[in-house]
């Protein structure tokens, strides 16, 4: 009968089963009830109801003639019973408890975050059945920073700082660094500092390991050590609403303690549909307010007649919020203005080249007005017109030449290459009649036409990688540089420039890769993720990028669907489509529900098929 009601009692919290797995090593983990004793600024991680207890647990004993016996003569001293819940910003909690000595007493504390440091404070009262003093103050104080980033260290590190006087005075001290599925704990002890001629300082040092990846569930394994002779083991699961803690521990006044402890999440389904109805409505009005943004920026643009900057930023709008009615009335709008303001201007430009009986430069335009409104019935006059004066003029003067034949053949050649803006083709046409006719005012004409419309392209190539420097895109700039040495084979500084090109993205490609390794490594899976699609946009075939990006599909979560969203939106407004189409993808394959990533894929596909 005694045996069980030793198993009810409420015992001390130091002996909680996951802190005693690891030999005490507790002032940076205790993010629950439990950091109501051991440090108080804990609380404030908290972003659950949580409910420990502690009920069960047995010290062995060595007396008796059989295992049976000695089990039975064992004895409880394991227990804890605490509660603690998220409150406007704080983190509060109140736990019953029964200390090293013999006292029993609650405690009753708060904690709030002021940025990165978190403080907290508990009060209470102790009571024991001896002494002097029956009824006690107790109190326990503490400063913890969580999750710590260094740029040139991989993982995080968190620091705490607690003090308390319960049964006696002590102070904690302590460093937590975690990398990946290892997570690492020293922490330093002082029990009375004041008390003279006593030392009882000790070092504990603990190690856990998640299994998680590998056995498909929450799982910790660990031990610790401390150097006042204490040593234990843990195991412990996270079975969704209850996380289980089993250890053995042994110490000095220990002969093998094995302790379990229950810690609970306290939330009805309707609580917890709140709060996933907020967490929606907060990622909606973030984006719309985002999106309003970028409506604005579309407006000011437009006002300013600056079309391609209007329509970017309408498009970004629709992409943060798709169901934003002003952007997508104001996109339509702008896109229809543009044609027609430019197709006006080619036609303006076509007529008065017709007007001058440069019937090339007619044709040229009118052809550039067709390829933005195909439709258009006046380009498609004027090109028919420019065409046929263009063919005439021509045969009027190659109809007594003797390769009549020939050189016709290539002016129809010129003549479509010119109109099409492939200019470096005509000009070979051009001087393949020259040979033929080497007199020939016409063909003379055409070609310093020809070399004209070249020099204006190279020139506004090369303020095009000038605005591809600024924006770090390499890859683009290499391939409008390799474009324009075509154009210009000679040109010095577009062969510098392609050697640039060519060792930054080599270095850059490096670069990436190194990163996404780290951050594979570390468990940032997308940041690595980020980085490897880096190196592929940098070098489409890497093997060492697309092996990553698909081991890394099986790592992703939940979780990670707003961060992969907002990596899609980034790749989108870099023109990156197809990025940001496997990254909304990816959202859509860990969290169905995600309209605007549907919506987005469908939008970015449009983008690509306008590109090809």
């Amino acid at each position: 009968m005694q045996n069980l009601l030793f198993l009810l009692i409420i015992g001390l919290p130091l002996g909680e089963a996951r802190v005693s797995g690891l030999a005490g090593t507790s002032v940076t983990i205790a993010d629950q009830p439990l950091a109501l004793y051991v440090n108080p600024a804990l609380l404030s991680t908290t972003l659950d109801r949580k409910l420990l207890y502690n009920p069960l647990g047995f010290q062995f004993n060595n007396q008796g003639n059989n295992i049976v016996s000695r089990i039975m003569n064992s004895f409880t001293q394991i227990g804890f019973i605490g509660y603690t819940q998220p409150l406007n910003g704080f983190g509060a909690g109140l736990a019953g408890y029964q200390d090293e000595d013999g006292g029993r007493g609650i405690l009753l504390g708060a904690a709030y975050p002021l940025s990165f440091l978190h403080t907290g404070l508990s009060l209470g009262i102790r009571y024991r059945e001896y002494g002097q003093s029956r009824f006690q103050p107790a109190f326990a104080l503490g400063l913890a920073i969580p999750g710590i980033k260094f740029a040139d260290v991989p993982g995080e590190i968190s620091v705490a700082l607690a003090a308390r006087q319960v049964e006696w005075f002590a102070i904690q001290a302590g460093m937590d660094y975690q990398i990946h599925f290892l997570r690492f704990l020293v922490n330093f002890n002082i029990r009375d500092p004041f008390a003279e001629g006593i030392n009882r300082s000790a070092v504990h040092l603990a190690t856990l390991v998640t299994l998680e990846d590998l056995l498909g569930f929450d799982a910790e394994f660990g031990g610790g050590w401390a150097s006042d002779d204490r040593w234990g083991l843990l195991a412990a699961a996270d079975l969704n609403l209850c996380h289980i803690n089993l250890s053995y521990s042994n110490g000095p006044n220990t002969n093998g303690q094995i302790g379990f402890s229950f810690l609970f999440n306290i939330a009805s389904t309707k609580e917890v549909e709140e709060r996933l109805v907020f967490i929606e409505n907060e990622r909606k009005n973030k984006s719309r307010i985002t999106s309003n943004t970028y409506f604005t920026q579309g407006v000011d643009a437009y006002n300013e007649s600056d079309y391609d900057g209007a329509i970017q930023a309408f498009d970004l709008a629709l992409i943060w919020d798709p169901t934003n009615k002003d952007a997508l009335d104001w996109i339509e709008r702008v896109q229809t203005e543009k044609i027609t303001a430019e197709t006006d201007a080619l036609l303006a430009a076509a007529n008065a080249a017709m007007r001058t009986k440069n019937y090339l430069e007619a044709l040229n335009q009118a052809k550039a007005a067709l390829e933005i409104d195909s439709a258009n019935s006046e380009a498609k006059s004027i090109a028919k017109e420019a065409e046929r004066k263009y063919s005439s003029v021509i045969f009027s003067q190659t109809a007594s030449s003797r390769n009549s034949g020939q050189i016709n053949a290539l002016y129809q050649q010129g003549m479509e290459y010119y109109a099409a803006g492939n200019y470096k083709a005509a000009e070979e046409a051009w001087e393949k009649i020259e040979k033929l006719q080497p007199r020939s005012k016409t063909v003379k004409t055409y070609k310093a036409q020809t070399s004209k419309k070249i020099a204006e392209q190279i020139a506004d190539g090369m303020a095009q990688l000038k605005i591809y420097e600024r924006k770090g895109q390499w890859k683009e700039a290499l391939q409008l540089a390799t474009y324009l040495k075509k154009l210009a084979p000679r040109n010095r500084e577009i062969k510098s420039k392609l050697n640039n090109y060519n060792s930054k993205i080599k270095t850059l490609t490096a670069q990436y890769e190194s990163e996404g390794i780290d951050y594979f490594n570390r468990g940032y899976y997308v940041k690595a993720q980020k980085s490897f699609y880096s190196v592929l946009t940098l070098s489409p075939t890497n093997a060492t990028a697309k092996n990553y990006l698909e081991r890394i599909k099986t790592k992703l979560k939940a979780k990670d669907a707003d961060a992969l969203y907002l990596q899609g939106v980034q790749a989108y407004s870099g023109n990156h489509y197809q990025q940001a189409i496997n990254y909304w993808e990816q959202v859509l394959a860990i969290d169905p529900s995600y309209e605007n990533a549907a919506r987005n894929i469908q939008r970015a596909k449009e983008k690509l098929a306008q590109l090809k």
